[in-house]
């Protein structure tokens, strides 16, 4: 059986990429050397579902269930903004932009989604509650021990300067196929469903 590692994800505006690209580079500045691995701003997505190894026989029926899901969501607005780190920001592991604004239709179009791909697909979403963020850059597995707490302070320090980045406007969401590369991760749209509208299949970049 052939497989595709692939997810489903809101694409941003090219607005928004450039203000976290922005943001990418102020931070660069002020953190110890090469102890982060920043995301390309080109790559960086709201996920909705990671749905990992999936046939590629079922591309058709989670493309069905992408498209009645989104037809039956009115667009939306989110604000993006506020920095935060996993697990915390005294040991970052990953760097992240949070959500605002209406979280609520962010949630639920999550939820209906899900429901749709466990129809579809048998799909089952994780049962942790829904965290929606935006992954800017890992922390280094080989980050030099003295490195981290100069990390961790300075992120800490900059949190507080990060206010409301950029609106985004929700009009569609993708189902992206991810290949991993040694220079990184390629990405390829399968199909989207515009919010209110129909679904339109096909390997279509934005």
């Amino acid at each position: 059986m052939t497989t595709i590692r692939s997810f489903i994800a809101i694409d941003l505006s090219t607005e928004a990429r450039a203000a976290l690209s922005n943001l990418q580079n102020r931070l660069k500045s002020i953190v110890p050397p090469k102890s982060v691995r920043w995301t390309a701003p080109q790559n960086i997505h709201l996920t909705l579902h990671f749905l990992g190894d999936m046939a590629t026989n079922d591309i058709a029926k989670v493309s069905d269930a992408l498209g009645a899901t989104a037809s039956a969501c009115q667009p939306f607005s989110l604000t993006l903004g506020r920095l935060g780190c996993f697990p915390n920001m005294r040991r970052p592991r990953i760097v992240w932009v949070g959500i605002s604004g209406d979280t609520p239709a962010l949630v639920t179009l999550h939820q209906d989604l899900g429901k749709g791909l466990k129809t579809a697909i048998g799909f089952n979403p994780e049962p942790r509650p829904y965290s929606p963020h935006l992954t800017i850059g890992r922390v280094a597995k080989g980050i030099r021990p003295r490195h981290l707490p100069q990390l961790s302070q300075a992120l800490t320090q900059e949190q507080a300067n990060i206010g409301q980045l950029v609106n985004l406007a929700v009009t569609k969401i993708s189902l992206i196929k991810s290949e991993l590369k040694p220079t990184g991760a390629i990405y390829t749209q399968l199909s989207w469903g515009e919010l209110g509208g129909v679904k339109k299949p096909g390997e279509i970049g934005d």
